[in-house]
């Protein structure tokens, strides 16, 4: 767990660290982008590029932005339901600044927010974290739905589709009851060395218990469902702009898929489980390589990098405000109202 013990020189190096990684991850992706690029048929890749409508981009660029905002309404839907008190303006401004670090290793940014709050506010991290475990899991079993969607569509899938929508009904009821979980996590500390994850992972999912009962995990899965699918109908758009004839529910079997192996590598941002996947996945459906990687390329930097870059503008926000606080507490010292 997070603990609530930051000292102002230890929060400055924190920081600085955080912001090295993420000019190092930006670097990594844009070699790795251009490595793509290289591999592929230059012309085509071109052509792909050209082909696009530039109107379409107020269309997908809105779509992400509605999903961020459904994420957002979860957040202060949590906080509510905690009873945390906190103003929407500044629990909305601290929830879009953690964007800002999301590609960092880590997800440093799902801990930004909390981080921020403790600061302003004084609310333990201790208070916040459930929420993060309750944010992470709905948006795992939305990404997740959205995945198994796409195996309805072929008839050879039918029985893997009932199989995985069995399968997250059954991930639903373990999160939601604790004479479901406790004893599998504790069975789980029985296998050769994982006592110490599973000890964590009960400690994660008892802070998160308030938020996993019937109505808060129904609420937060239904926004979840509704932000992702958001993400998933702006791959749809790019996918019609470069020309293709990919469906509504193959994009989101595509983008869910790729979310998800891009979560399970681990990688920050899912930068090369993403991409790889999704281009595997696209020219199964029948697209060129160029195209492919167009509309990959497209969905990254409309969704992660655009994200990242309005959570920096909110991170400045927010510092701005809290130092022209600061110096508001100055001026209210120095010359206290009689």
């Amino acid at each position: 767990m997070v603990t609530d013990k930051l000292t102002t020189e230890g929060s400055a190096l924190r920081w600085r660290r955080w912001l090295v990684q993420l000019a190092a991850v930006g670097a990594v992706a844009a070699l790795f982008y251009l490595a793509l690029a290289w591999f592929t048929d230059a012309a085509d890749l071109a052509e792909a590029w050209r082909v696009f409508p530039l109107s379409r981009l107020p269309a997908i660029l809105g779509l992400v932005l509605l999903g961020l905002s459904l994420r957002a309404l979860r957040w202060q839907y949590y906080s509510d339901f905690l009873d945390l008190e906190i103003p929407w303006r500044a629990n909305l401004i601290a929830f879009l600044a953690s964007f800002a670090l999301t590609a960092t290793p880590g997800k440093v940014g799902e801990v930004v927010k909390s981080l921020l709050l403790r600061r302003r506010f004084g609310t333990p991290v201790s208070r916040t974290a459930g929420m993060l475990v309750a944010e992470r899991a709905t948006d795992l079993l939305a990404v997740a739905a959205l995945a198994i969607g796409g195996l309805w569509r072929p008839q050879s899938w039918r029985w893997a589709f009932a199989g995985a929508i069995v399968a997250l009904l059954a991930a639903l009821a373990v999160l939601a009851s604790r004479r479901l979980h406790r004893p599998l996590v504790r069975a789980l500390g029985r296998l050769p060395g994982l006592r110490r994850v599973s000890g964590l992972l009960l400690e994660l999912l008892e802070s998160s218990r308030d938020l996993l009962q019937i109505r808060p995990l129904t609420v937060g899965l239904s926004l979840a469902v509704c932000a992702w699918s958001c993400e998933a109908l702006a791959l749809f758009q790019i996918l019609a702009g470069v020309k293709s004839a990919v469906s509504l529910l193959d994009a989101g079997f595509v983008f869910g898929t790729s979310t998800l192996l891009g979560a399970a590598s681990m990688l920050p941002g899912g930068l090369g489980g993403f991409e790889a996947t999704m281009l595997l996945l696209l020219q199964q459906l029948g697209l060129e390589s160029a195209a492919a990687l167009a509309a990959t390329l497209l969905i990254r930097l409309t969704t992660l990098w655009f994200v990242s870059l309005l959570g920096a503008l909110f991170l400045v926000v927010w510092l701005l405000l809290e130092r022209r606080r600061g110096a508001s507490n100055l001026g209210d010292a120095v010359n206290p109202r009689r």
